[in-house]
């Protein structure tokens, strides 16, 4: 008999898929199978795309087609650092600054940077999908910090996760993603101080930075006066000018890491020099500066409606987002309900099965929370137009009140 090693690897076999990517499919399932339009609230990106300067600048920057620098064009790079220090007041150098093939990327090239096998990264939940994945594709353990009640940073938790395990690093977003939730400035500086106490690596994922609502700033946690050297910051231009599809992101970290990081990337994968010409233009474009602003207020604008409504119906809580474009509803209350669905009975137990409710009742996409580390919660995107987001929320109503139990 011959045996056959295995053919991948124990990681790519534990590797689970995204679960906000893999909804495409199964929408396109329903909408096929039983003639009905769902509206897609599981979008993780602005609903609009770049203005059409950036297009332009895009189309010139074509012309660019040879290889460039590994870390990045040197004129986009110096001004990001000053884009950084004015939005924040950190001061990077532009070699401090590594282009990245997304933010995702971004946020994986450090985790290659940073863990050696078996070290640990504390993850404050609920978390984007992606984290855990990245720090165990890369050797780490990720190990998840439950926050408050009202899905607030627990410090006690953080600081006992990280001296209990192998801490490597803490990572986190803010504004969140999936929860909305805008960490204060005392509440950054305690993690910071967390993470100095035990000298491991801050990352400090602020890809929504600029999405906060009531005409409030999000803090950031490069706006420390006394910045922790271990600071580590994500960011990238796809949210804010719509263009996720384009993939750039950028790393901004002391002068070893991001040296590592450019080393790393050199014999991988790099940024693409047309897209960094026009996100060069896009930083400074005023079209691009006044779409931004737009679509933030027609997120708030849904955002408000979205928690009005929600919060009317029974075993629904909603807290109101303070920034990102979600909305991290508790729908907790209504497990244990039963509806009907191609002549099966079906009860709703879990995240999963109520996104499947809503899927198939309401016609409507949402994203369950499990995979954000919180199987009582459900995310739904505000990034969606007004007519959809008055018609999901009233195919959400009528759904709900015909369940059973």
């Amino acid at each position: 008999m011959i045996h056959m090693a295995a053919e991948l690897s124990s990681i790519a076999e534990a590797v689970q898929p995204s679960a906000t990517l893999s909804l495409k499919g199964e929408i396109g399932r329903i909408e096929k199978t039983y003639g009905v339009n769902i509206i897609d609230m599981t979008a993780g990106q602005p609903d609009i795309g770049p203005t059409p300067d950036v297009i332009e600048a895009l189309m010139e920057g074509g012309k660019l087609h040879k290889y460039g620098p590994v870390p990045g064009e040197t004129g986009l790079r110096a001004l990001l650092a000053e884009i950084v220090k004015k939005e924040t007041g950190a001061r990077f150098e532009a070699g401090q600054i590594v282009l990245t093939v997304g933010a995702k990327g971004g946020i994986d090239v450090t985790m290659r940077a940073i863990l050696d096998p078996g070290d640990a990264v504390a993850i404050l939940a609920p978390f984007w999908v992606t984290y855990p994945e990245v720090v165990a594709i890369n050797g780490g353990k990720p190990v998840s910090v439950d926050s408050t009640p009202d899905l607030r940073p627990d410090l006690a938790r953080l600081e006992a996760a990280v001296r209990d395990n192998p801490t490597k690093a803490i990572l986190y977003s803010s504004p969140s993603n999936p929860t909305g939730v805008v960490y204060t400035r005392e509440e950054l500086d305690g993690i910071a101080a967390i993470a100095r106490k035990f000298d491991v690596w801050l990352i400090a994922d602020e890809i929504y930075r600029e999405f906060a609502f009531d005409g409030r700033t999000a803090p950031s946690l490069f706006s420390a006066e006394d910045l922790y050297a271990k600071a580590v910051l994500i960011d990238g231009p796809s949210k804010r000018f719509g263009m996720p599809g384009w993939r750039l992101g950028f790393v901004a970290a002391r002068p070893d890491l991001a040296n590592a990081i450019s080393r790393l990337a050199g014999h991988t994968s790099n940024a693409s020099r047309p897209i960094q010409a026009a996100v060069q233009v896009a930083y400074g474009s005023e079209q691009a500066k006044q779409a931004t602003a737009k679509m933030v207020s027609r997120y708030q604008q849904n955002r408000d409606l979205v928690v009005e409504e929600l919060n009317k119906l029974d075993g629904i809580k909603c807290p109101t987002p303070a920034g990102a474009f979600y909305c991290f509803p508790d729908v907790s209350g209504l497990y244990g309900r039963s509806y009907e669905f191609d002549g099966v009975t079906n009860k709703i137990e879990n995240s999963t099965d109520f996104r499947n409710f809503l899927l198939r009742k309401a016609n409507v996409a949402t994203v369950e929370g499990g995979p954000f580390g919180m199987d009582s919660h459900m995310r739904l995107s505000l990034a969606i137009s007004r007519e959809d987001c008055v018609a999901a929320l009233q195919n959400i109503k009528r759904a709900v009140g015909e369940l059973v139990g």
